[in-house]
């Protein structure tokens, strides 16, 4: 009985724990909307080190942004985060850290 139990405490805990080592960034609502921005961010990796990249989107005509998509081409354990703006604004600034060791490579998607 005390198998069962834990092997099923285990299974719940890796339910829980699985989505968080992905390291896509979704914010808001990206489903049925029209995409006006598409970038992809690359860059090379360098022993030893972080790479950082920075990227800024104002959509000039002033639209509300309703959605971000952030995703990470390499399945690595990179990070990517809103600095500024975001959902609700019209500019976005979105910063993406690659893991230690390794190359980055995001797609960035923003949808109104």
């Amino acid at each position: 009985m005390r198998f069962v139990f834990l092997l099923l405490l285990v299974s719940c805990l890796l339910c829980v724990c699985v989505p968080v080592l992905c390291s896509d960034m979704i914010v808001g609502d990206t489903v049925h909307r029209k995409m006006i921005f598409h970038q992809r961010v690359k860059d090379f990796a360098i022993p030893f080190k972080k790479r950082v990249k920075t990227l800024t989107f104002s959509d000039p005509e002033k639209r509300m942004i309703k959605g971000i998509a952030v995703i990470d081409n390499d399945f690595s354990h990179a990070s990517a985060n809103i600095t500024d703006g975001g959902v609700g604004y019209s500019y976005v600034t979105v910063r993406m850290k690659s893991q230690r060791h390794h190359p980055l490579n995001f797609e960035v998607e923003i949808y109104v």
